[in-house]
């Protein structure tokens, strides 16, 4: 598939829309981290976004090991619903 410059157009126009529409919102982790329950609003720049570093600790055995749960990715409030669709042959 051929990418023609109104395609290549669209496709900027639309990221510069959609980055400029809304207000910004850094990441913010709610919750203890690393529990079940801990959930984290993603800014939107990146996709898909970054794995969250384990926080973990991994030893020989359970008893000295530390168990940690990623948070829940959320999007922020009075977001878009988005859909990315790829074209890949």
């Amino acid at each position: 598939m051929n990418i023609t410059p109104t395609m290549r157009a669209l496709v900027w126009s639309t990221s510069v829309l959609a980055l400029t529409i809304g207000p910004t919102f850094a990441q913010q982790i709610s919750g203890t981290p690393g529990s079940l329950s801990a959930t984290t609003t993603i800014d939107g720049k990146y996709l898909p976004n970054p794995p969250a570093p384990f926080g973990g600790t991994i030893n020989m055995d359970a008893k000295g090991s530390k168990p940690y749960w990623p948070p829940t990715v959320v999007p922020p409030k009075a977001a878009p619903n988005v859909l990315l669709m790829s074209f890949l042959r």
